[in-house]
């Protein structure tokens, strides 16, 4: 758009260039009003007898606004005048309502000089320029800040005061308009004074160029500098068009010609439109493509004057920027020739140059300095987001790849070594470090996640990201070193690439030292941060400081460490304090938000997605009474909350819970033990109908539960009505919103099932196998773990009965046949296995061994068919098996239990971790060796009972013996050497197993009484025999017992 001739090299190309933009007089609007943005200019009143009188200032009347003979009204209150914000926050109206009567007034002078034809009246320029000096500076008491830009590369914002987002717009508004009647004004000066007719072409004679008077100039600058400041969309195309009129009048004259500080402002100003999201540009050239065009024409001269700068550098690589991040992050398409890699590219090379201009100029100003770092920090970003990729790099991810960490680090590193005189004292430098060891932190994050995405999970890609996560920390201790005050984002980063190691898939990589030293130091730099800006900004809130945006605390942070417990947890390297630490860092978050201190982005809950994952893990950690109430708690606070609306970080959502916060809460209480939890599930129910939360399929099966495990039998009949609630919920839906529907109605019968009333829960599975059969609708049909549930509750049911039993073989029956036909969810497996074998011990038929030995031996015979490790029987299964044989008359028992001890010992040295044998499983052997009374089978019993004590003895079992194993062991030797021939080695035994049980302290009063019946002489010889008990035994023989209720051993 901008050619050589805006130079003016010679007076012919001067004379015969092409216009590229046209002068806009006459009816041209002095601005553009949206239904959504009104200045507050005052009271103005039109007289229709020739002139305009304006009256005071003032609030709350319809104001109408004269201009080109138009009346518009506009409807205005007491809040919508200019916001001019004082150094120190504070507004004060006189100088509001002085700064608008100024502007007000200038705009109608600018329209009464602009609106004379030349017959009537000539202005004179010293007129025209002193009313551009006056509206640049009426423009210049208006800032616009930095949160007024529609792009944001961070989630926290970046001003250093709030203001009301319409203010800004009032304010970018205002600015407008000035610059555009300093551009009308200068339009008239150049047609009426220097010899341009209404094309803006020169009338006079081609030596004639000059005018007679000397030129002024300084009007162009304050023009641009006018449009600079706007940050309007076609601002930079406004300061260009300026900077052409410049060129065209004064391009010959080598005093008065535009320098490379001029070329500055216009590249200065393309770079400020360009962070627009460009929503308002249609066609044509953007921002940035025009600064390149302009960029490259300056780099292509032979001028000296007109050499790029660092200044130069700094503006266009800042435009090139920010067209890359709009392009790449915006949801729309641009026909542009520039895309986002490209304008990465350029913008590095650019840099590349800035860098040997500072190299070969010792003695760069501050101003300078600081607009080279303001470009350091604009190419981290870039970097920062993959848009500067390595040629050797293959395997990228769309947006970054797998070594931007790496690369951004070595741009820092390089910039560092740069010596720069002004760090320490210059605010703005120290600023743009800040935010360049911010890039290289958030790349080194980005880096870890795209790892972690797409990369193959091994020891070698764990290590690689661990060691981003110590490079991130390194660099918070070289900013530490530079003098920097690390801020909240800096540990943001910091956490988070400790958060990427603790990620499920590359934990289980690490050594156990190394894993369990992951939360230690999110713990640490948490508590560093809170030390450095949450202590400090509690205090400044306690002596009534207000804070602003910047310096509130991010929400993300305190929620990544929430969420570094949670994979703690998950992973089983979880301390059983996690869940409560969790819940107190989530009350730190309550306490900030409750005093304002908290910033939340726009469109996120995070609030309310923590406090979420503190119930989750809650409820994983088998909660007590003690977590039941600090759940409570953390809900009543929470729903205290206030709602905070209005301003630039207002919150996007009101901090209320969800419909997943109530289905945790509601889990949480059917699993705790509290005797009021039930009470509390219906408080919960009441209060998400007011709230008029729709209940959920989780909810309702929560719900159910926790109401039926209470004994008030109102609670019980509105568990029951929540089941028909929800069954005539599922049922008045279409068929096909039934097919999509999230329903499960096994899973509600399941949780009105109480584990103790067998004919209840047989009842109310016979109830929905009716509904099945009539409906035949699958999500009717009763499930694997409703047979498993009602199989449970009759094998502990103590109102036993045959028809019971006979159920049980039944409902069992029933899967096995399920699993032929083709139904993989109703595998027999240990969850139904083990309550038939219970039902089995408990009734102690004839023939409950060799049931038991075959529902063993159907699912070895399962496994080995399926290969499914869920068929496969574990511990439980074979210590339910051994026990019933122990209780049984079945010959050799202690033989054949033994045998399938060491079947189990075999298949978990094969490989299966869940049949691991253990002492329990050891004491069930020796069980059934004690109860081998049958003289034939003693022999046997016993060698048994010394494999086993020499089992013990060699320390090949997991874990560590208990009281009940060296009971059982006692037993077995006193009764299988009970005769008169075997006594002496009956006492030695019996002697050897009661000193290993005193050295292990598990001396309590079975054993003692084992002692007397076995070796009376060992229990008469112990210390404080008298009549009864022994009374003076070393605490030392009892100290690992368990405690009695009054918290002694029992003994």
């Amino acid at each position: 758009m901008l050619m050589k001739q805006i130079i003016g090299r010679s007076f012919a190309e001067r004379l015969t260039r092409q216009r590229m933009i046209r002068a806009h007089l006459g009816n041209r609007p002095l601005c553009n009003f949206t239904s959504d943005v009104f200045i507050s200019f005052g009271v103005l009143e039109q007289k229709i007898y020739g002139t305009i009188t304006w009256s005071r200032y003032s609030h709350g009347y319809p104001r109408r606004f004269f201009h080109s003979q138009q009346l518009m009204l506009v409807a205005a209150d007491k809040n919508d005048c200019l916001y001019a914000p004082h150094p120190t926050g504070d507004v004060f109206e006189d100088e509001i309502s002085l700064a608008n009567e100024k502007v007000v007034t200038l705009c109608v002078e600018t329209e009464r000089i602009c609106g004379l034809s030349p017959t009537e009246e000539i202005v004179s320029p010293t007129q025209i320029f002193q009313l551009i000096e006056k509206l640049h500076a009426a423009s210049c008491m208006f800032r616009i800040p930095r949160t007024s830009l529609k792009r944001s590369r961070s989630n926290h914002p970046v001003a250093m005061e709030d203001i009301p987002n319409h203010s800004i717009q009032m304010i970018s508004t205002t600015k407008i308009i000035c610059a555009e009647n300093i551009d009308r004004l200068l339009k008239y000066h150049m047609s009426y004074h220097l010899g341009l007719d209404d094309d803006l072409t020169r009338k006079s004679s081609l030596f004639d160029i000059s005018p007679k008077s000397e030129p002024n100039t300084k009007p162009f600058a304050l023009a641009m500098e006018a449009w600079k400041e706007t940050h309007a969309p076609h601002s930079g195309e406004k300061a260009a068009e300026i900077l052409q009129y410049w060129g065209e009048l004064y391009g010959g004259d080598i005093n008065h010609a535009p320098t490379v500080a001029e070329f500055n402002i216009v590249l200065e100003t393309f770079a400020n439109c360009s962070s627009d999201d460009y929503s308002s540009f249609e066609r044509g050239m953007f921002p940035a493509e025009s600064a390149w065009d302009l960029y490259t024409l300056l780099s292509q001269l032979d001028d000296p004057f007109l050499i790029p700068n660092i200044d130069s550098c700094s503006h266009m690589i800042r435009a090139l920027s920010n067209h890359a991040f709009v392009l790449r992050y915006s949801t729309k398409n641009f026909d542009t020739g520039m895309d986002s890699d490209v304008a990465a590219i350029r913008a590095y090379f650019i840099w590349k140059k800035m860098l040997d201009l500072i190299a070969s100029k010792n003695d760069a100003g501050e101003n300078e300095v600081e607009l080279a770092w303001r470009a350091h920090m604009e190419i981290l970003n870039i970097s920062s987001d993959g848009m500067l990729r390595r040629e050797d790099s293959d395997h990228m991810d769309y947006k970054v790849g797998f070594n931007i960490g790496q690369d951004t680090e070595e741009l820092l590193v390089r910039l560092l070594q740069i010596p720069c005189a002004y760090t320490s004292r210059n605010e703005r430098i120290r600023y743009y470090m800040s935010q360049a060891f911010s890039s290289t932190m958030v790349a080194w994050t980005k880096e870890q996640s795209a790892q972690i995405r797409h990369s193959a999970k091994d020891r070698h890609v764990a290590f690689q990201i661990l060691q981003a996560a110590r490079s991130v920390i390194a660099l918070l201790e070289v900013m530490k070193g530079q003098g920097l005050v690390p801020e909240p984002k800096h540990y943001d980063s910091c956490i988070k690439s400790y958060a990427n190691c603790l990620n499920k898939d590359v934990l289980p990589f690490y050594e156990k030292n190394v894993a369990h030293g992951l939360l230690p130091e999110v713990r640490k730099l948490l508590s560093d941060m809170e030390i450095d800006h949450v202590d400090n900004m509690m205090n400044r809130h306690l002596d009534g400081v207000s804070t602003s945006s910047q310096d509130k605390i991010s929400a993300t942070i305190y929620s990544t460490v929430i969420d570094c417990y949670y994979r703690n947890l998950k992973s089983g390297l979880g301390h059983g304090n996690d869940h409560k630490n969790a819940a107190r860092v989530l009350e730190t978050m309550l306490k900030l938000y409750e005093r304002d201190l908290l910033w939340i982005e726009k469109g996120h809950k995070t609030l309310t997605t923590a406090l979420n994952r503190v119930l989750q893990m809650i409820i994983e950690t088998n909660p007590g009474s003690e977590d039941v109430n600090r759940a409570t708690k953390l809900i009543t606070r929470f729903r205290s909350l206030p709602d905070r609306y209005g301003g630039p970080d207002s919150k996007a959502y009101s901090p209320k819970l969800d419909s997943v916060s109530f289905g945790a809460y509601l889990t949480l209480l059917s699993k705790s033990d509290c005797e009021d939890s039930s009470f509390e599930v219906s408080n919960v129910l009441d209060i998400m109908e007011n709230e008029r939360v729709k209940l959920e399929h989780i909810h309702y099966i929560a719900a159910i539960k926790g109401l039926r495990k209470g004994r008030n039998g109102v609670l019980k009949l509105r568990a029951k009505k929540l089941l028909f609630d929800a069954i005539r919920e599922f049922t008045e839906l279409s068929v096909h919103d039934q097919d999509c529907a999230e329903f499960n109605a096994a899973a509600l019968y399941t949780s009105m099932i109480s584990p103790t009333k067998s004919s209840e829960a047989i009842s109310l599975l016979g109830s929905l196998q009716k509904q099945y059969d009539e409906t035949m609708n699958p999500k009717f049909k009763p499930d694997y773990p409703l047979l498993c549930k009602v199989l449970q509750t009759i094998s502990v049911d103590k109102k036993t009965a045959p028809w019971k039993d006979e159920k049980a073989f039944e409902i069992l029956g029933h899967i096995e046949e399920s699993y032929m036909n083709g139904d993989d969810q109703m595998i027999p497996n240990k969850f139904c296995i083990l309550p038939i074998v219970n039902i089995l011990r408990r009734n102690q038929s004839s023939n409950a061994a060799e049931v038991a030995l075959q529902l063993l031996e159907r699912m070895d015979e399962l496994y080995a068919k399926s290969g499914k490790l869920s068929a496969r029987p574990d511990a439980a299964v074979f210590c339910a098996v051994m026990s019933v044989v122990a209780l049984s008359e079945f010959p050799s028992k202690a033989k054949k239990i033994w045998s399938l001890h060491e079947k189990m010992d075999k298949r978990h040295a094969e490989g299966n971790l869940s049949g691991q044998p253990s002492f329990d499983s050891l004491s069930i052997v020796l069980d059934a060796c004690a109860t081998s009374f049958k003289l034939e089978e003693r022999d046997d019993a016993l060698s048994v009972a010394l494999r086993v004590a020499k089992r013990a003895a060699v320390k090949s079992i997991a874990g560590k013996p208990t009281a009940k194993f060296y009971n059982s062991l006692i037993r077995s030797f006193g009764v299988l050497l009970s005769d008169e021939s075997r006594r002496r080695q009956k006492e030695d035994l019996i002697s050897s197993v009661f000193k290993q049980c005193c050295m292990e302290g598990l001396l309590d009063d079975k054993i003692l009484l084992s002692i007397r019946e076995f070796y009376p002489k060992l229990y008469r010889n112990l210390p404080g025999v008298k009549k009864g008990m022994p009374s003076e035994l070393p605490r030392d023989w009892s100290r690992n017992c368990k405690r009695s209720r009054k918290g002694k051993p029992s003994i």
